[in-house]
């Protein structure tokens, strides 16, 4: 077990048993004073701290240290003082029926786990004894995800082509042909990318869980390239995706995207990464490479691919079929 940090504090119960020899009934954290370790905000910094170290995403550690926030707050209003040690398995059941009653099953989930990496964190850090009993997460129907069929495929390009920019055009493409998760994109530097007559790679140097993986390029992704610049700026520490303003967030991209959705319904920026994988699953291409080129972590997120659409049923049942149309 990793030693405590300097930063960690041992939160004294003091002499409680005096008070209640004072026949007074009352709750550890009203008797902690107010200028107690209990107030000091270190084990904050601590926790993200061990975020970082464990190379969480920015997004995840922003997020788990709000979700932690909130519930500081919660038990400040139902408990009164808080303390990582004052946490009881009965706090965190009431504060998932609390959840229960404004929060989707998502967002309920996630917020257990963010508590559930601090007391980890906690324990570790000596900051308490044991862990309590965590509530069991809500289970939720996992939607559908949101690939496009061919023609809807064929029909987001030619909106582009007609409608739309050069960039928006070479972007959606590349999109469609590696599979990068849309912050990956926005990271992307020139110098990532390289380009011949024949074939083509780039390299995500930061993706999911800081994993590192190489996309070969196959002609639409080169096309979508050269579209975005490459002849101009290869081998440049410059960002592929840039606006007016200069590089291109994750939202600005998906922003560019979705301003061409058409009548598709449920679409998204990343329907482009689910339909990239999609149809390499389609096309007859195994799970290990699909995965190894999606950066999944697990085949278990690639399998979801195999489940297959109503499309795909509509297919299915024509084969049987004797009559002609």
């Amino acid at each position: 077990m990793p030693q405590p940090r300097n930063w960690s504090h041992n939160y004294a119960y003091g002499s409680y048993r005096g008070f209640e020899q004072l026949g007074k009934v009352l709750k550890l954290a009203d008797y902690l004073p107010e200028n107690s370790s209990h107030n000091n905000l270190d084990w904050r910094e601590g926790f993200r701290e061990h975020l970082e170290e464990d190379e969480r995403s920015d997004n995840t550690i922003t997020s788990y240290l709000s979700d932690l926030n909130i519930f500081v707050k919660w038990f400040e209003k139902t408990q009164g003082n808080f303390a990582p040690n004052l946490i009881t398995a009965l706090d965190l059941r009431d504060y998932k029926r609390d959840l229960l009653l404004k929060s989707k099953p998502g967002t309920i989930n996630r917020k257990l786990s963010a508590i559930s990496t601090f007391l980890i964190f906690a324990r570790d850090a000596g900051l308490i004894h044991s862990i309590p009993k965590i509530p069991k997460q809500v289970k939720e129907q996992r939607p559908g995800i949101r690939w496009l069929n061919r023609p809807e495929q064929h029909g987001l390009l030619r909106r582009v082509e007609r409608y739309g920019e050069q960039r928006d055009l070479g972007a959606i493409k590349v999109l469609l042909n590696t599979g990068l998760r849309v912050s990956e994109l926005a990271d992307l530097l020139w110098s990532d990318v390289e380009i011949s007559d024949r074939k083509g790679s780039l390299i995500v140097r930061s993706g999911k869980g800081s994993k590192r993986r190489t996309i070969p390029l196959n002609k639409d992704a080169r096309s979508g390239f050269l579209l975005l610049g490459y002849d101009q700026h290869q081998g440049t520490d410059q960002p592929v995706m840039v606006g007016q303003r200069g590089r291109l967030t994750r939202r600005g991209i998906e922003h560019m995207v979705e301003k061409y959705r058409g009548d598709l319904d449920g679409f998204s920026c990343h329907s482009l990464r689910h339909t990239f994988c999609k149809n390499l699953v389609d096309g007859g291409v195994g799970l290990e490479k699909v995965a190894a080129l999606a950066g999944h972590e697990s085949l278990e997120t690639t399998r979801r691919y195999c489940q297959p659409s109503y499309h795909d049923l509509e297919k299915a049942v024509q084969v049987i079929g004797e009559e002609e149309d």
